[in-house]
């Protein structure tokens, strides 16, 4: 096949479309579980193409589906939040990660698959599921959302999941925004790594740290040790695991004459592998807990659960490849990324066979203040084409619908497992 040939012809109402619905959103940055404009203006451009869909779920989500059919299902994921960034003296929300692009994408995707019929010639379904809170940030406030009983989890993806939202997905495909300019124009099954949260609380007893310092129980030395411990820790691993644990201490009681009776220890635990991430939590839970045992010091881990590595499904990369190979030769792909980045796409992919390729488009850093979609033509353009065509490739193939025969299993082992569900709701 002749690479870089087979670009759509977009008319000017057609570009006017996607642009408008793109910039739109990527002005309208909101916070997770708090997207109610972003909503507000999917809801809006899904109405003028007739399409039906369902709004609020866990709180902001939206889900819209073309095709009636039973058979193959495949979802466009999109992340809907921004991230806070600083600029100047305040932070303010900013789509510095690009989620607006993926969003007016799918979205826009999703029209063009209803006006070409794809799901009524094949018998299949498609559906645009839009998911909050994809950035694990701004956890006090999801706190609180869940203590009044407005959300179950912390992400958007395991929230929706939890509900039943995807139970009757085949398969997702999604996308996300690299960062590289310049050179290559996509990227294709990179993996991300998963991670959890630790805090740790050491308690110890206060003392005069001149007159009787002996006895007191001093917590900063639980922590201190414990920082050793998890440093040697690490050698304990293959450098294919990705293992990264960078303890911070972020508080610590007492004053300078005052021996310290508490202390806390904070971490992400990062790994690529769903085993290495959960081999690598029991050696921390055992090395802070061994460290205050040996100074007589209480010790509390409190876990805050967090995204799953992921790992691409080969067969619809392989389509996905293929639709890339015609808008651009193969020195513009790059392949096979091992990235320390994590996302809840993760959660889907360990269920469901699952995509995220990745494209260009940018100038400035991703996550900061100065991040600017400076290619629209790649970021839009060539992004739409590839989706539509890569779900009009499978819907037509039976041979290429991968599914995942064991969701049931999984899933029943992510909410007790992972998710810590007492009991399925």
């Amino acid at each position: 096949m002749e690479t870089g040939t087979k670009a759509w012809s977009w008319t000017e109402g057609e570009r006017e479309e996607l642009l408008s619905l793109g910039r739109e959103l990527f002005a309208c940055p909101e916070l997770g579980f708090q997207e109610v404009r972003t909503g507000e203006i999917l809801a809006s451009f899904l109405e003028r193409q007739g399409i039906p869909f369902e709004s609020g779920l866990s709180v902001t989500g939206i889900r819209a589906t073309i095709g009636s059919g039973d058979g193959y299902h495949i979802a466009l994921v999109a992340d809907m939040d921004a991230l806070a960034v600083r600029d100047g003296e305040t932070t303010v929300p900013f789509h510095s990660c690009g989620h607006s692009v993926q969003t007016a994408v799918m979205a826009y995707a999703l029209k063009r698959l209803k006006e070409r019929g794809i799901p009524e010639q094949t018998g299949g379904r498609v559906s645009l599921i839009v998911t909050p809170a994809e950035e694990f940030i701004d956890l006090e406030t999801r706190g609180r959302m869940k203590a009044e009983g407005k959300i179950r989890y912390f992400s958007g993806k395991q929230d929706m999941i939890a509900s039943g939202v995807f139970d009757d997905v085949d398969c997702v495909l999604s996308m996300h925004i690299n960062g590289d300019s310049g050179g290559p124009l996509f990227d294709i099954n990179s993996t991300l790594a998963g991670f959890t949260v630790k805090k740790v609380v050491f308690e110890g007893k206060p003392a005069h740290s001149g007159a009787q310092p002996h006895l007191g129980r001093n917590a900063l030395h639980g922590a201190s040790l414990a920082m050793d411990a998890i440093a040697y820790l690490k050698d304990q691993f293959p450098g294919e695991a990705g293992l990264q644990v960078h303890p911070v201490l972020t508080s610590c009681g007492g004053t300078v004459n005052v021996i310290p009776d508490q202390a806390v220890l904070e971490t992400y635990i990062r790994a690529n592998t769903l085993e290495y991430l959960l081999e690598a939590e029991e050696k921390f839970d055992n090395c802070v807990r061994c460290c205050g045992q040996a100074l007589g010091l209480g010790v509390r881990v409190e876990n805050t659960t967090g995204y799953m590595p992921f790992r691409q499904s080969p067969e619809i990369t392989a389509v996905v490849h293929g639709k890339m190979l015609e808008l651009c030769g193969e020195e513009r792909i790059v392949k096979n990324v091992i990235s320390g980045a994590s996302g809840d796409i993760g959660d889907l992919g360990y269920l469901i066979p699952a995509v995220q390729f990745g494209f260009s488009g940018v100038e400035g850093r991703i996550h900061s203040a100065n991040f600017v979609i400076a290619d629209e033509e790649n970021a839009y353009f060539r992004t739409a084409q590839i989706v539509v065509e890569t779900v009009e490739e499978i819907l037509r193939h039976p041979e290429l619908q991968v599914k995942n025969p064991d969701f049931a299993q999984k899933k029943s082992f992510y909410l007790k497992k992972w998710l810590g569900q007492e009991e399925d709701v």
